[in-house]
């Protein structure tokens, strides 16, 4: 089976609204927003295509209560399971002026560690959500538009299909997808249309047990001894 996922961030795109087409959109399965987007749209997408829609915020959504976005669920800090995905969320930007949903990069990795122990429990994610970007893969160099290098550790330990993230507007065109290692990082501005397959329940991702031997071997090397009594 083959889902169709929407990712969205930044700002309402005409052809999703304004000039909605039923039969265009018919086949999308899920709908994921990386942020700064009015609750209003994300109602839209989720009532004209009958999918889930997951999200996180970014750095303009701090005047947005959670009843305004009553229909969507916030993923942030944690990871779900959506039509056979595992999906991982991470909200906001790197701490620029003092607003919401802004964070050091100290705050952040504290995040991603919390996430990590549901990691190991339950295996890696398929999809990781975020507003701000990866570190070294399209940020920028100002203070608010740095990527993150816990999320650049995340996409190295846990090897996501897709990594998507909003935040830098791509004003010229919809930004090119990078690889990291065996993942597809995307900025989705304005919005980008991606598919994925679900792996089986057998084999999915690593699971907890699995993914520390791995960590071990890592850090401590392919052959290392055990303890001496």
């Amino acid at each position: 089976m083959v889902l169709s996922v929407l990712a969205v961030a930044d700002t309402v795109s005409a052809p999703l609204y304004d000039h909605f087409c039923p039969e265009r959109w018919g086949h999308i399965d899920l709908v994921l927003s990386a942020g700064d987007l009015p609750p209003e749209y994300l109602d839209f997408l989720c009532s004209s295509l009958n999918v889930p829609v997951l999200y996180v915020r970014g750095n303009h959504d701090g005047t947005f209560t959670d009843v305004r976005y009553a229909g969507s669920e916030d993923i942030h800090g944690r990871m779900v399971t959506v039509n056979g995905l595992r999906i991982a969320g991470f909200e906001g930007c790197h701490w620029y002026n003092g607003g919401k949903h802004q964070y050091t990069e100290e705050a952040m990795a504290r995040l991603v560690r919390r996430v990590d122990r549901q990691v190991r429990r339950d295996g890696t994610p398929d999809i990781v959500l975020t507003h701000a970007a990866p570190a070294g893969c399209h940020d920028a160099a100002d203070p608010c538009h740095q990527g993150f290098i816990c999320f650049r550790e995340a996409i190295d330990r846990w090897q996501p299909a897709y990594f998507i993230h909003g935040h830098v507007h791509a004003y010229n065109g919809q930004c090119s997808p990078a690889r990291v290692g065996s993942t597809s990082v995307i900025n989705a501005y304005p919005f980008h249309v991606f598919e994925v397959h679900p792996p089986a329940e057998s084999s999915y991702g690593v699971t907890g047990s699995q993914w520390w031997r791995q960590a071990r071997r890592s850090i401590f090397g392919q052959h290392s001894a055990a303890p001496s009594s």
